[in-house]
C-alpha cells in the first residue's frame, strides 16, 4: 500500500452555526402574549355580552310590568311576580288600573347584583298631568327568569 501525502492545505471546518436562541425565545413570548390577550378580550367581550343581555332582560321585565300595569294587571303580569309580592298582594288588588297611571315611561338605570339575584330598576315615569317623577323597581331572579317583587303601588 501506497500513503500518500498530506495534501498541502486542510480546507478549513465550517465555522459554527450562530445560535438564536433568544430569538426563538421571543418570538415564543411574543407569540404566547398576543394569545394571552386574545382569549382576555374574548373573555371580557362575551362576559360584557352577558352582562348587557341580562339588564336587557330585566328592562324589558320591568317595561312589560309598568305596561301591562298601566291598564290593570293581567294573569300573566300577576304571575310575572315574586312570592313574596304575590303574598302582599291578590290579582283582584292589582286587576284596577291605578288611580294615578303612567302615560310614559323611560329607564334611565338598572344595578344588577348577580351575587344576591336582584336588580334594582330606576325609572322616569309621566302621568296624565304631565308630572315626571322616579320610580325604583326591584326584581328578583327566579331560575332563569327575572320577577318583579317591589314596585310603586
Amino acid at each position: 500500500m501506497t500513503s500518500y501525502p498530506p495534501p498541502a492545505f486542510a480546507p478549513a471546518p465550517p465555522p459554527p452555526r450562530k445560535r438564536r436562541t433568544w430569538l426563538i425565545v421571543l418570538a415564543t413570548v411574543g407569540v404566547l402574549t398576543v394569545l394571552v390577550c386574545a382569549l382576555g378580550l374574548g373573555r371580557l367581550f362575551f362576559r360584557l355580552k352577558h352582562v348587557t343581555d341580562v339588564e336587557k332582560e330585566i328592562e324589558r321585565t320591568t317595561a312589560a310590568f309598568i305596561e301591562d300595569r298601566r291598564d290593570g294587571l293581567s294573569q300573566a303580569g300577576y304571575d310575572g311576580l315574586c312570592a313574596e309580592a304575590k303574598d302582599e298582594f291578590r290579582l283582584e288588588d292589582l286587576a284596577k288600573p291605578p288611580e294615578e297611571a303612567v302615560t310614559d315611561f323611560k329607564v334611565f338605570h338598572t344595578n344588577v347584583a348577580y351575587e344576591r339575584g336582584q336588580a334594582t330598576v330606576s325609572v322616569d315615569v309621566q302621568r296624565p298631568d304631565g308630572t315626571r317623577e322616579k320610580e325604583v323597581y326591584i326584581l328578583d331572579e327566579d331560575g332563569e327568569r327575572w320577577k318583579m317583587c317591589s314596585f310603586p303601588a
